[in-house]
């Protein structure tokens, strides 16, 4: 039973860690897509691509995007880039809070992941996309963690009586 509390811990603080490094990652992002506002995201692409591609876009993978893209124009929008830095920083905030056991940090990550996975599933069933599935995996075991740790947080140090 100990070697299993241990794991689930060290599995919640390896979680918790992957949501800083991952909120992280947004927010930087977030903040990178500031700067290209209302470009295309295929130009986006040939602009990065171009050195790897030198002057032949005719590469499997570039063409696929390219066309999609194409087909599907997307621009960058302030929403696309707000969207990650709130949601980056608001992943770093709230994992650093758990990993700290601030007990307010717990419901509010709950609430949040749990209705995010909920908006991931609507999304999966009008997209049927597999990277999505594993996305929604991952946030149930990090919805999972979080529960667990918060229910041994919340337990009182000295039972009733003592």
């Amino acid at each position: 039973m100990i070697n299993v509390t241990i794991n689930k811990n060290l599995l919640f603080r390896y979680g918790m860690l992957w949501r800083i490094f991952y909120g992280t990652l947004r927010t930087i992002l977030g903040v990178v897509l500031l700067k290209v506002i209302n470009i295309p995201f295929s130009d986006l692409l040939y602009k990065i691509m171009s050195n790897e591609l030198g002057g032949n876009p005719a590469g499997i993978l570039f063409s696929i995007t390219n066309s999609f893209l194409q087909i599907h124009p997307f621009t960058v929008t302030y929403f696309i880039a707000a969207y990650l830095i709130f949601w980056g920083l608001l992943d770093v905030i709230l994992s650093i809070n758990l990993l700290r056991h601030n007990i307010w940090a717990f419901p509010i990550s709950l609430y949040l992941i749990g209705f995010f996975i909920l908006y991931e599933f609507y999304r999966f069933f009008h997209t049927y996309s597999i990277i999505l599935l594993g996305i929604i995996l991952i946030d149930i075991i990090i919805f999972w963690l979080i529960n667990i740790e918060y229910r041994k947080t919340k337990k009182p140090v000295f039972p009733d009586g003592v």
